[in-house]
């Protein structure tokens, strides 16, 4: 008999990858489980409740519901994220489940309902509480350098990423002196945002993988996972203007491919400890301005290569360790 486990969640990687979180369900649907037939049940982000029942990227139940879902006989039932509604607790009450969240006890996630929490971070020791971080594809994201012709950041443009202090006074401040433009590569998730942003993407010193970046309408800029590790490898420093990240799957990914990495902001699915020595800049809260720190990082030609370290959070090692954590509480 096959055995079959369900990822649930609001971030969909179908049609197509387009941030951190649609690229950690796609690791987990694609890759954690090799033992098991993965489904994906994309459910709406307002309230949790059912869209379309997903396998191998093809939604074989448009109109499902709890019953539809509970007849495919799951072994067990992974959400990334969690809201607590008639639907979902239905859910993990009849089938063994976890739950995959950036910080536990949280207050979306109710921990009587699991068997066991994922979890960048805990406020103490608990039993059926697994710390464990973000991953990458060792297979795609590796050390592979070429010439460095950039400043790298990656990730949805948005007032989270803080593209905007990038952005502003980058010409001045880092083209003029060192002579590599800063890359923006990815999408449009805030379009007033991106029309603040859009006046600075000038082709020369700042460019924007987003095919038109005239157009704020624009939804192309994506970038498949080759294509980053690519951007990665040729990238001088990949930069990150975020003021708050649980745990940047850009970054590890950047470190991978032994890509120096200059950040800003707090960094709490890390210890800071273990994080600080490996990056450039700030971990436990901003302190100054990023394009300084970018500034600084290339006069001071500082190169760090975090490629080993991060290893620990490989899709290979995680799979192991994920694996262990589930098969003991099914």
């Amino acid at each position: 008999m096959t055995r079959r486990a369900l990822v649930v969640s609001t971030s969909n990687p179908y049609p197509a990858v387009k941030d951190g979180c649609q690229r950690l369900v796609w690791d987990y649907v694609d890759a954690m489980f090799p033992r098991h037939d993965v489904r994906f049940l994309h459910v709406a982000r307002e309230d949790w409740s059912p869209l379309a029942l997903f396998d191998a990227g093809v939604a074989t139940a448009p109109d499902v519901d709890v019953e539809r879902v509970l007849a495919e006989e799951f072994e067990f039932v992974v959400f990334i994220g969690f809201k607590d509604r008639d639907f979902t607790r239905r859910l993990a009450g009849e089938r063994p489940s976890f739950c995959y969240t950036d910080r536990f006890p949280h207050p979306d996630v109710p921990g009587d309902a699991f068997r066991g929490i994922l979890s960048h971070r805990t406020d103490g020791p608990a039993e059926h509480v697994l710390i464990v971080g973000g991953h990458f594809d060792e297979r795609v994201f590796f050390r592979d350098r070429k010439p460095e012709e950039h400043v790298l950041a990656v990730g949805r443009i948005h007032p989270d990423k803080n593209q905007l202090e990038l952005v502003a006074g980058y010409r001045e401040t880092v083209y003029e002196r060192f002579g590599l433009p800063l890359v923006l590569a990815g999408g449009v998730a805030d379009l007033g945002y991106y029309r603040a942003v859009m006046p600075f993407i000038d082709g020369v010193s700042v460019i924007s993988t987003i095919p038109d970046p005239s157009d704020a309408s624009a939804d192309g800029g994506w970038q498949s996972a080759r294509e980053l590790a690519d951007l990665y490898n040729r990238a001088r420093l990949y930069v990150s203007a975020s003021r708050q990240e649980s745990f940047s799957l850009s970054m590890i990914e950047a470190m991978a491919c032994g890509t120096t990495c200059v950040v800003n902001g707090n960094y709490s699915g890390f210890a800071e400890s273990e994080l600080a020595p490996r990056v450039y800049g700030n971990v436990a809260g901003v302190r100054g301005g990023i394009l300084d720190l970018i500034a600084q990082a290339l006069a001071d030609d500082a190169r760090i290569d975090a490629s080993g370290w991060v290893q620990q959070y490989a899709l290979g090692a995680m799979r192991d360790t994920v694996g262990r954590f589930i098969d003991a509480r099914v």
